[in-house]
């Protein structure tokens, strides 16, 4: 059974969420607010079977419990989009190491394409695996008539499942440059 994670895929991730389900046997996806996971479910109806976790993150206990449950009921993850705030710095690794081997789309701000910016402790800490596929999806801006915008929900889920689609690291969505131009 072909089994894919989301974690933090009940926000801008909402759609990316509903599509992997029908790509994919089951669908985890782990949130926040059990009644943003109650609308997924109902969005992702009987396309793939579906596990909602609501959990803080940041709860190294829980969310290695929910990874568990999700993969003795439904088998091993072989795809993770994950977008982990900064306030669980824990998470993205924990991940990783529950759902070894398995691809790993870790969706991350516009910082991490700061021109300025040396190193990448987020991407050397899950990057760093074994067994893990690494990639990120950088959520930039848009640059139209001389003014800039940050991506909106739509333009960011098309630009993860893009990521996901072209398998390139890093994948950015929208633009990064010129840097200058970050809202």
């Amino acid at each position: 059974m072909s089994h894919a994670l989301v974690v933090g895929g009940t926000g801008m991730l909402f759609a990316v969420s509903v599509e992997l389900a029908r790509r994919y046997d089951a669908l985890t996806v782990v949130a926040r607010r059990a009644s943003r996971l109650e609308t997924l479910r109902d969005a992702v109806g009987e396309s793939a079977r579906f596990h909602g976790a609501a959990l803080d993150w940041g709860d190294d206990d829980a969310l290695r419990s929910a990874l568990d449950e999700a993969q003795e009921a439904y088998g091993p993850v072989e795809l993770a989009v994950c977008w982990i705030h900064g306030s669980a710095p824990r998470a993205p690794r924990l991940v990783a190491e529950r759902i070894a081997p398995a691809r790993y789309v870790h969706v991350v701000g516009s910082a991490a394409g700061d021109p300025a910016r040396v190193g990448d402790e987020r991407r050397d800490a899950v990057a760093s695996v074994e067994g893990i596929r690494y990639s990120q999806a950088i959520l930039g801006f848009v640059v139209e008539g001389g003014r800039s915008r940050w991506l909106t929900d739509a333009e960011i889920a098309a630009g993860v499942l893009a990521a996901i689609d072209a398998d390139d690291d890093p994948y950015v969505v929208g633009t990064i440059r010129p840097w200058s131009m970050r809202p």
